[in-house]
């Protein structure tokens, strides 16, 4: 039997909710790390780069495909129905993150503009709502869709350019599943703390008006 392997980068989101699920499913694998702040030219296309997910002669480029096709595999409860909830990180929290924070990373500019948080803001609003009732993104157990949440949120985090305290359902989400998440630090939390220095070496919140 063939050992999965990831080929990821620590400092991106996506590659960070394909290494938690791996971890949350016990799954043996082999992880290949690849730098993405180091040496290269930074753009958002670059940092936002999906993991490559390979078992036997099974090979995905997408990370949520990877996370689907490994919780369907091994542990269909973390499914997500309907896959709205999955696809609102990618289409709304995840891409109003980026929008902010991949150009100062990539040193195109020091500010996030206040268009710009004000969208993301919409979208952690909606986010808080969603983990009010059952303190879980979808329904009363953790799925595919917590985990992916969860790697944009680190993100926020570490940036640190938006007031999270506001948003209590979400602060209290955040800490259980980095309890529940096996070897979060190293799956996530150092990833996540990378990117942060990589964001605030050339953000300047000086020059916003």
């Amino acid at each position: 039997m063939s050992i999965i392997e990831l080929q990821a980068y620590p400092a991106s989101p996506p590659s960070q909710a394909v290494h938690m699920v791996l971890d949350l499913l016990g799954l043996e694998y082999e992880y290949v790390e690849a730098s993405l702040l180091d040496g290269v030219t930074k753009t958002p296309e670059h940092l936002s780069m999906n993991p490559v997910l390979t078992d036997g002669n099974l090979v995905i480029t997408d990370s949520r495909a990877a996370m689907t096709y490994l919780a369907s595999k091994h542990m269909p409860s973390m499914l997500t129905y309907p896959f709205q909830r999955l696809y609102f990180n990618i289409t709304a929290l995840y891409q109003r993150m980026g929008d902010c924070v991949y150009p100062v990373c990539c040193g195109q500019t020091m500010t996030v503009p206040e268009e710009k948080k004000e969208a993301l803001e919409k979208a952690l609003m909606m986010a808080n709502q969603m983990t009010r009732s059952c303190g879980y993104v979808l329904g009363n157990h953790m799925t595919i869709a917590d985990v992916d949440f969860m790697a944009t949120y680190s993100t926020l985090e570490a940036c640190d350019f938006i007031n999270l305290a506001s948003y209590g359902n979400l602060n209290v989400w955040a800490e259980r599943m980095k309890q529940q998440i096996p070897k979060f630090a190293e799956s996530c939390g150092k990833g996540a703390a990378a990117f942060g220095d990589c964001f605030n070496e050339n953000y300047s919140v000086i020059n916003e008006c």
